[in-house]
C-alpha cells in the first residue's frame, strides 16, 4: 500500500506540472515569438519503495527572436520559461517542495555570446538560490568556452555538475503553498548575440551527447521533488523531448527559433584604371576595382 502511495505521489510531478509554456508580456517590436510544440518525457526514480517510472506529455516552448539580423550585428534572444504547478498533496502524501531545478540550451552556432540578463519580476514563488544563467561544459561544470547555457540555482542540480545531489534541497526551490496546488515560475532570461558573417542562428534546447539519451542527468530539464508520507520521499527527474521511453527524439530537439543573418547595405567605391590616350582602332583594356569586395 504504501508503495502505490509513493508511486502516485511523484508521478504527477513527472512531466505534466513542468513542462507547460504560457508568453508573459509583450514581444519587443524587433522581435518575433516563436512557438515549438511537442511530446516531452520523463524519468521519474523514487527514493527506496518505488520503481522508476516514465511519463510523457505535450509541451510547448516560446522564444522572442528577430527573423534577421545583419552580419556583424548585436541581436537579443529572450528564453520564457514555464509557469510550474504542482499538486500540494497526492494520494495521502503532501508534498513539500520542487528543488534543483535546471533548463539547459545551447550556445547558437554562427553568433558569439555575448552575455545574458536575468529580467527583473519576471519570477514567481522562488525560494532558496537566486536564479542565474552560467556558461557550462559537457560535464556541467563553469566554462567560459563551455557549450551550454544553464539556467539554476547556481548550478546545484540532481547531476551532471559539481554540486548535485538527489536527496537533498539545493539551488532554485519552490516551497508548497496552501490550497491543492503550488504555481512557481522561473524568470526570463535574454541573451545577448553577436552575428557571424553568414547562416542561421538557431537556439535549441540540449539534447546533444548524454542529453540526447533517456533518463539521463544531462537531460535539458532536470529537477527534485520532495514528499513525506511517514518517510521522506525524493523522485529524481529527467526530462528529454521524445514521445516515449524508446522513441528518437521529436521537434523539441530542433530550432526553437530561427534568426536569418544577412549582409548589410554597404557603401563601396569603384576605381576604373585606363590608359591616358589609345591610336584609333586599338585594343584598350579597363580595368575597375570595387572596395569593399
Amino acid at each position: 500500500m504504501q508503495n502505490k502511495k509513493i508511486r502516485g505521489l511523484v508521478t504527477p510531478l513527472g512531466v505534466g506540472a513542468l513542462v507547460g509554456v504560457t508568453m508573459l508580456g509583450g514581444v519587443p517590436a524587433n522581435a518575433t515569438s516563436f512557438n515549438t510544440t511537442f511530446n516531452n518525457t520523463c524519468k521519474i526514480t523514487p527514493s527506496a519503495v518505488a520503481s522508476p517510472t516514465s511519463e510523457t506529455q505535450a509541451a510547448s516552448l516560446a522564444v522572442n527572436a528577430p527573423d534577421t539580423v545583419n552580419a556583424g550585428d548585436t541581436f537579443d534572444v529572450t528564453i520564457i520559461p514555464p509557469p510550474i504547478s504542482f499538486p500540494n498533496s497526492s494520494s495521502g502524501a503532501s508534498v513539500q517542495n520542487v528543488s534543483r531545478v535546471k533548463i539547459d540550451v545551447l550556445v547558437p552556432d554562427n553568433a558569439d555570446y555575448i552575455g545574458a540578463d536575468i529580467l527583473q519580476n519576471t519570477s514567481v514563488g522562488l525560494s532558496g538560490v537566486t536564479p542565474s544563467l552560467l556558461r557550462v561544459n559537457e560535464n556541467g561544470n563553469p566554462d567560459p568556452n563551455g557549450a551550454i547555457l544553464r539556467l539554476s540555482g547556481n548550478n546545484q542540480t540532481i547531476g551532471n555538475g559539481p554540486n548535485s545531489s538527489k536527496s537533498s534541497e539545493g539551488g532554485i526551490v519552490a516551497k508548497a503553498t496552501s490550497g491543492t496546488a503550488t504555481t512557481f515560475q522561473l524568470p526570463q532570461v535574454t541573451a545577448h548575440l553577436r552575428a557571424r558573417s553568414a547562416g542561421d542562428v538557431s537556439l535549441k534546447l540540449r539534447t546533444a551527447g548524454a542529453a540526447g539519451t533517456f533518463g539521463n542527468d544531462a537531460n535539458f530539464l532536470t529537477f527534485l521533488p520532495k514528499a513525506t508520507l511517514v518517510i521522506t520521499a525524493w523522485a529524481p527527474t529527467q526530462c528529454s523531448p521524445r514521445d516515449g521511453e524508446t522513441a528518437p527524439l521529436n521537434a523539441g530537439a530542433g530550432p526553437l527559433s530561427t534568426t536569418r543573418i544577412i549582409e548589410a547595405d554597404k557603401q563601396t567605391t569603384t576605381t576604373v584604371v585606363a590608359p591616358g590616350s589609345v591610336k584609333n582602332g586599338s585594343e584598350v583594356t579597363l580595368t575597375a576595382n570595387v572596395n569593399p569586395a
